[in-house]
């Protein structure tokens, strides 16, 4: 397990960290970062980087590194982490991958965001996490956290005029139809959080080797 976090922590800051500097370097700091931080997709993988780190932190008996991460390594937290990515890599699959065409290494950074990063660490999940305490009344409070976001987005593009994804993007489609997707959106959320209890009620291997 630890080898497999010690891969997975790495591939996931390194993507991260490159991504951030392409970013700066085509937009300058505070463009580049009010933009990358606007990302879903960011935020996601930023959240998997640190379910996979945390552990690793905790190896070395750091109180602070314990009292700051330890909430990445419930069971809960980690389930909830293991949708948002999902969805991250379903989406641009669906409906992305012909609308954002990086080059050069924003390919390969690419590549790990929306497809490496999501089936490694939904392999985390399902050999690693121990998912006995699952349950369907926690799904209520995994939808919160992309709602928030969806509703961010809605606030800052209304201000900015930006809308980091074009299913939310209220100039082109009105807020009608932006809510509607917003809806389905959450729909999808909720069917994964029922799928993922299901599944972890039922298949909990936790190897620990």
């Amino acid at each position: 397990m630890m080898a497999y976090r010690v891969f997975g922590a790495s591939l996931g800051w390194f993507t991260l960290v490159a991504q951030y500097y392409l970013n700066i370097v085509q937009d300058g700091f505070v463009a580049g970062s009010i933009t990358y931080f606007g990302f879903f997709t960011i935020l996601g993988n930023f959240m998997v980087a640190f379910a996979f780190a945390e552990p690793l932190l905790q190896s070395r008996h750091s109180r602070e590194s314990v009292n700051l991460l330890s909430f990445f390594n419930r069971p809960g937290v980690r389930t909830a982490i293991g949708i948002y990515i999902l969805v991250v890599g379903v989406i641009f699959f669906l409906l992305l991958r012909h609308v954002y065409r990086p080059t050069g290494l924003g390919w390969w950074l690419n590549i790990s965001l929306h497809y490496l990063m999501p089936p490694i660490y939904l392999l985390d999940w399902l050999l690693f996490v121990d998912k006995r305490s699952l349950r369907f009344s926690q799904i209520p409070y995994w939808l919160i956290f992309p709602l928030v976001y969806a509703f961010y987005v809605l606030i800052h593009g209304a201000v900015s005029h930006y809308y980091p994804y074009p299913f939310l993007d209220v100039a082109s489609f009105g807020y009608g139809r932006v809510l509607l997707n917003m809806a389905g959106l959450t729909a999808m959320f909720g069917t994964l959080g029922l799928v993922f209890v299901a599944v972890g009620r039922n298949v909990n291997f936790t190897a620990r080797n």
